[in-house]
């Protein structure tokens, strides 16, 4: 052999050696006799909708590159005297993205948010494949998926964020290990839907929880909502049985809230003005952004220049049709609005469409002498 090939098959050992060193090091090691289950890597804005094309100024303020950086957490817990293991690795650019998310939306759509539907899909598997494993009924399926929830540590949104409320997307819980009372069930909520359990939110004064469907042979605490028997599901601390209601919450109020994908679109606007002693003019710049969980279909932007009649307008202005996906938004510009000087009015902007939960909001009462 010539001494150049001997040097390229000894370089070509060397990197094999490196390469076998190197994919050992970032294999998660498991204890023996542990139910687990690797799931792969999770990039988390992934099968997503996308804004549909327009010759209009629809924005997206989700990146759904993943930044290929990711923290691997390893969940271990318990449930029926034996010993189960997750691991999961998420993306760490995409948690940073949640982070930029509005909190200002209902509760159930931090459960029903599309951007969490690839990492629900692949726990929802993976759970299921564990319990095939141990030939688990139904019933014992969801129960197997509540202890996962339940052990998550608790913490409390101001001793780790700057906010009293702080929801978090089930991505951020798991991605934060941990979380409190509706972080816990915004993620129990979404994770037991993706098994195909009907479920709602339990909201109470100063808790919430989860009511999943259940028949009169579970014993326990249950809300009759629409006809259909939700038991009470706890979700913080372990070991609670469906049924099952802490004796601190007894004789509470319970708000039943339905999670569902929907569209639900808010609005922000600003407006200046130029007049004389005839006439008034207004410019408005609007943006209405879509923070629900489902693509927004025919929706219009209405800018009218309102008198105190509310059956009357001195000016308006409406949008082309749009559609509308989770987290993107549309700016919508008007001009010259057209109002005589000392005149009463006020800027009035409504979004709407077929599908969606309708905004509006406006500016105070002005007039221009």
């Amino acid at each position: 052999m010539r001494r150049g090939q001997v040097q390229l098959a000894f370089l070509l050992v060397v990197l094999g050696v490196i390469l076998f060193l190197f994919l050992s090091s970032n294999t998660p090691t498991f204890s023996k006799n542990i139910d687990q289950v690797q799931l792969p890597n999770i990039p988390s804005l992934t099968n997503l909708p996308k804004a549909s094309e327009s010759n209009l100024t629809v924005v997206s303020s989700i990146d759904t590159n993943a930044s290929g950086e990711f923290v691997t957490r390893v969940f271990d817990w318990e449930y029926d005297n034996k010993k189960w293991q997750i691991s999961l690795r998420l993306d760490t650019e995409g948690y940073a993205t949640y982070g930029k998310r509005s909190r200002l939306r209902d509760y159930d759509l931090f459960a029903s948010d599309p951007y969490d539907d690839k990492l629900m899909s692949d726990i929802a598997l993976a759970l299921n494949d564990l319990a095939q494993q141990r030939d688990l009924s139904r019933s014992e399926l969801a129960e197997l998926a509540i202890s996962f929830v339940q052990s998550l540590p608790y913490t409390s949104d101001s001793v780790t964020t700057p906010f009293d409320e702080y929801p978090r997307f089930p991505y951020e819980t798991l991605y934060d290990d941990g979380g409190d009372c509706e972080d816990t069930s915004i993620l129990g909520a979404a994770m037991l839907q993706e098994l195909g359990f009907n479920i709602v939110l339990f909201e109470l004064p100063s808790h919430m929880a989860l009511g999943v469907e259940c028949d009169a042979s579970v014993k326990g605490h249950y809300v009759d909502y629409k006809g259909t028997r939700y038991c009470y599901l706890e979700t913080t601390g372990e070991n609670w049985p469906i049924g099952k209601l802490p004796d601190e919450y007894k004789g509470q109020q319970i708000t039943v809230v339905e999670v569902e994908k929907r569209p639900v679109l808010k609005i922000d606007f600003k407006s200046v003005y130029r007049y004389n002693s005839v006439d008034l003019y207004a410019t408005v710049n609007a943006v209405v952004k879509n923070v629900g969980s489902e693509t927004a279909h025919d929706a219009k932007v209405y800018v009218a220049l309102q008198t105190s009649d509310p059956e009357k307008v001195w000016a308006q202005s409406e949008s082309k049709s749009i559609e509308l996906a989770p987290e993107d938004q549309y700016k919508y510009d008007v001009t010259d609005l057209h109002a005589p000087a000392g005149e009463t009015f006020r800027i009035y902007v409504r979004a709407y469409g077929d599908n969606v939960v309708e905004d509006e909001s406006y500016s105070e009462w002005i007039t221009w002498n």
